[in-house]
């Protein structure tokens, strides 16, 4: 094994580095691999775009079971990965061994039981993502690739946290990045040359997720990683509970984010379809400035694990502040680069000026409390990675569950479709007064935590 992948020199960097220029290093990776996403999600609503905007709205039904997928994906990356960076905090190889491939074992097996289940009540589903009539054939369509496509995405997405918790981002980029350039290049080639239409943006979403998986659980196997070896599944209900428990606070953040995205989508029915698509539009825009900040957040998560569990709680704070004076700066300067959205909605549905009028609207209601996001984002990673599993739930899902979701069934009834607008922004708010509440006195337990060992144990 090179001496530069050694679990040694691993331990070193992670403890010793410089803390910014650490979380720097660890969190372009994620930011590069973020972005690759969230440009194929953009494709996939581009190319769909110029077959009508009842099929670009049934992407954007469709998206929150797509982000169903990934929460459990996170729930079982997440509890997973940020044991591991304890465990190998403390320097437990072995332990971190069994902790990965019981993750990985687990995460596909629920999800291949859910993608039956969806398969077999597909028209249901439709209906229940709240498909319009002229737009039920196109979310049928859809919906069937992507649930096939499901034990590959959650898995995947458990594979890039389990590299990046060992410290590996780049290799969790590589491994994201390929299915995402993948699918990338076979929309147009499916949609269009193949004749296969609405249905190639489906199939390029569901080979994209499958190369992915394979390089990602291929990059598992170079030197200096924990491989996944099932000869190491130990099943143990112990390590099952703390792998929940570490990622429930995931899969509750991206669960409510998943079931406020389809009450949205049912608000915005009464408006048309071109309210639906310019909702569409504007969340995919929003989720690339979004995924910016949270490729930040990802790194830091690596650094706060893995020096938590090495006793070195001073570096954990500092990490913290670092990332939101510069989150905070980066989204300021993101949201001014959206002074004119009419030519950003523009772009996706240029002949439809319903959906540009109100997406415009939207995109500048986003903009206005984009740099609150640091506040609730990096306090989220932080009380995940260090194990406050229960603050971590609160805070995470806050922003889109706790306050969004219940201003979503309130606002509209009032103000229509200016008060659907309005509740991302009102959430936003409210979340960062909580987030703020319950940061507080974990920061100062951080301080108050006597220097540890080594290993971790005071």
């Amino acid at each position: 094994m090179a001496l530069e992948h050694s679990p040694a020199a691993k331990y070193q960097e992670m403890v010793e580095t410089p803390l910014e220029r650490l979380i720097i290093r660890m969190s372009v990776p994620s930011v590069i691999s973020l972005l690759i996403t969230s440009v194929y999600n953009l494709a996939d609503t581009y190319f769909v775009g110029r077959l009508g905007t009842s099929a670009t709205g049934a992407v954007g039904l469709v998206y929150p079971l797509m982000t169903l997928i990934s929460a459990l994906g996170l729930m079982f990356g997440k509890g997973t990965g940020t044991l591991m960076g304890r465990q190998l905090g403390r320097q437990e190889t072995a332990e971190a061994q069994r902790t990965a491939v019981q993750g990985l074992v687990c995460v596909l097996v629920l999800v291949s039981l859910l993608m039956a289940l969806g398969l077999l009540f597909l028209q249901p589903l439709a209906a229940l993502l709240g498909a319009t009539e002229s737009m039920q054939a196109y979310t049928v369509v859809y919906a069937r690739y992507i649930l096939l496509a499901m034990p590959f995405k959650a898995a995947a997405t458990a594979l890039s946290c389990i590299l990046r918790f060992q410290g590996f981002s780049k290799r969790a980029m590589y491994g994201l990045g390929s299915g995402a350039v993948l699918n990338i290049l076979l929309d147009p080639l499916l949609i269009f040359h193949a004749g296969m239409g609405f249905a190639g943006a489906g199939a390029a979403t569901l080979t994209g997720e499958v190369v992915s998986f394979f390089v990602l659980l291929r990059q598992t196997s170079l030197e200096g990683c924990i491989p996944i070896r099932l000869r190491n599944f130990t099943p143990s209900w112990s390590s099952f509970l703390d792998i929940l428990r570490g990622g429930f606070s995931s899969f509750l953040k991206n669960g409510l984010s998943s079931l406020a995205s389809v009450l949205l989508n049912r608000a915005a029915k009464p408006y048309g379809d071109a309210a639906v698509a310019a909702f569409l539009v504007v969340n995919r825009l929003v989720h690339i400035c979004q995924q910016i900040y949270f490729g930040i957040g990802e790194g830091y998560q690596t650094v706060c694990s893995y020096n938590y569990g090495a006793g070195q709680y001073r570096r954990v704070k500092q990490g913290f502040w670092f990332c939101i004076k510069l989150g905070a700066a980066l989204l300021v300067v993101i949201a001014a680069a959206f002074l004119f959205p009419e030519q950003m909605i523009a772009v996706f549905r240029r002949e439809d000026p319903e959906v540009i009028r109100y997406g415009s609207w939207i995109l500048q209601a986003h903009m206005a409390t984009l740099s609150l996001l640091p506040v609730c984002s990096t306090g989220f990673v932080m009380l995940q990675g260090i194990g406050r599993n229960r603050d971590a739930a609160l805070i995470g899902s806050g922003r889109q569950g706790l306050f969004l979701v219940p201003l979503i069934l309130v606002l509209p009834r009032f103000f229509g479709l200016p008060g659907l607008i309005a509740v991302q922004p009102c959430s936003d708010v409210l979340s960062t007064l909580l987030g703020a509440a319950i940061l507080r006195p974990n920061l100062r337990a951080l301080e108050d935590t006597p220097p540890a060992n080594a290993n971790g144990k005071e």
